[in-house]
């Protein structure tokens, strides 16, 4: 099913209410998650959550996403979220297993610099085939948006992070104070 771009969205009041609402998640003071016992951590979980809802609001708000677009694009959207973590979290560990290397025979490091290689060149093709399958539902105009929301959420946040960072008067992330 091909949707139009030029959404009226006047026709849904809900929807303005809810983006409204996540749209005000991004812009409060509590961006950085409440210390999880360990001294001076975060809870990185929380932060995550918090993190995932306020990118919900802020794409639906940037795309202008109607219930049935949103229907539509969500699942692609989570689906591909997963295949990237998951791969993510494969090249996080391929490369620990190379910080660790230590003592081992030529073939075990050539095979891990095999697992790297193809850990790294899986990325950018599962962003292209994200951007497939939205252009398939959506048209290649906002496959461009889509990307272009994503950078700009992006950027809203570190730069949220960069005012908290330099408002809280030499504290790190964490509120523990910076080393004279």
């Amino acid at each position: 099913m091909k949707l139009m771009n030029g959404m009226n969205i006047m026709n849904r009041p809900s929807l303005m209410v809810l983006s409204s609402l996540l749209m005000g998640l991004l812009f409060s003071s509590n961006l950085v998650a409440q210390p999880d016992g360990r001294p001076g951590g975060v809870d990185r979980e929380a932060l995550r959550e918090r993190m995932e809802v306020m990118a919900v609001g802020f794409l639906t708000d940037e795309l202008d996403l109607d219930a049935e677009s949103a229907q539509v694009f969500w699942p692609i959207y989570n689906a591909h979220k997963e295949e990237l973590d998951l791969a993510s979290r494969e090249l996080k560990a391929i490369q620990q297993d190379l910080n660790n290397f230590e003592g081992g025979s030529d073939d075990e490091f050539d095979g891990l610099l095999d697992r790297l290689e193809a850990a790294e060149f899986g990325l950018p093709q599962l962003r292209a085939q994200f951007l497939r399958d939205v252009s398939a539902e959506f048209g290649p105009d906002f496959a461009v948006r889509c990307i272009a929301a994503q950078k700009k959420f992006k950027e809203v946040v570190r730069k949220r992070m960069q005012q908290r960072m330099s408002g809280q008067n030499g504290r790190r992330l964490g509120g523990r104070p910076r080393r004279p």
